[in-house]
C-alpha cells in the first residue's frame, strides 16, 4: 500500500469508490457494505448492465446515507452508470464516467472493485468451444473490460501525494483449480489474477488485491 493515512476507525473521507457489476449478487451486497464506510466528500459509482436495478440500489443507499431523514447520515453521493462492459459503446460510456468523476482533485482515496463478470455457458465442454466470436466476446467482457477500466481509472486519478489507491479484483477458486465444462470461466479468472499481479509489480505505490469470496 502506498504512503498515506490509513482508513482509521471512522468513515473514509473524500473517497471515490467504484463497484462494477453492482446491480445484483455479490456486487450489490458489496456496495451495501461499502456505503457506510464512505464519509463526507465521498462518491459511490455503481456500474452494471441493468439500469433499473442500479436505480433501486442507489435509492436505497442514498436513503441510508441521509439517515432516512434523521440527519444522522453521511450524505454520500451515489451515481449510477448503466453500461454493458462487454461492448465497445458500454465500455466507452463507463470510461467517460470514470474520467469525469476522478478529475475531481478533492478525493484523497480511490477504491476500484472489479466485480463484473459472467459464468458463461457451462453446458459446453472444451470440445464444444469452437466459435471464435463467442470466445472473444466472453473474454472481452470478463478480462479486457477490467483491464481498460482499471487503466482508465488509475490514469484519471493519478499518483496524488498522500492519497491512497486500491484496486480489487473479485476472483474465484476457479482461477487456481480446473472444473469440467468451465474452461472459459476458469481461464478468465486465471487471466485476471495474473493481469492484476502484473499491475502490482508495475505500480508498487498501488495496493492491489485478488480476492476470492469464500
Amino acid at each position: 500500500m502506498e504512503p498515506g493515512p490509513g482508513p482509521g476507525p471512522g468513515p473514509w473521507a473524500a473517497t471515490a469508490c467504484v463497484v462494477t457489476g453492482a446491480s445484483r449478487g455479490f456486487g450489490r451486497s458489496l456496495a451495501r457494505l461499502l456505503a457506510p464506510q464512505l464519509g463526507p466528500g465521498s462518491v459511490l459509482l455503481l456500474l452494471a448492465r441493468s439500469g433499473d436495478a442500479l436505480d433501486e440500489l442507489a435509492t436505497e443507499l442514498r436513503a441510508e446515507a441521509t439517515g432516512n431523514g434523521t440527519g444522522s447520515g453521511t450524505g454520500l453521493r451515489v451515481q449510477c452508470v448503466p453500461a454493458d462492459l462487454g461492448c465497445q459503446e458500454g465500455l466507452r460510456r463507463a470510461s467517460a464516467a470514470l474520467r469525469e468523476l476522478l478529475q475531481d482533485a478533492s478525493f484523497s482515496r480511490l477504491l476500484l472493485v472489479n466485480n463484473a463478470g459472467s459464468l458463461g455457458d457451462i453446458s459446453k465442454s472444451f470440445l464444444d468451444l469452437s466459435d471464435l466470436q463467442e470466445i472473444n466476446t466472453y473474454f472481452s467482457f470478463n478480462i479486457s473490460s477490467a483491464l481498460c477500466l482499471t487503466s482508465t481509472a488509475l490514469r484519471a486519478f493519478g499518483a496524488r501525494p498522500g492519497c491512497s489507491r486500491t484496486v480489487v479484483n473479485i476472483s474465484s477458486l476457479c482461477a487456481l483449480e480446473p472444473f469440467p465444462s468451465w474452461a472459459l470461466y476458469c481461464a478468465g479468472k486465471a487471466a485476471r489474477d495474473m493481469m492484476f499481479r502484473v499491475l502490482a509489480l508495475e505500480e508498487p505505490g498501488l495496493r492491489v488485491l485478488n480476492y476470492a469470496p469464500g
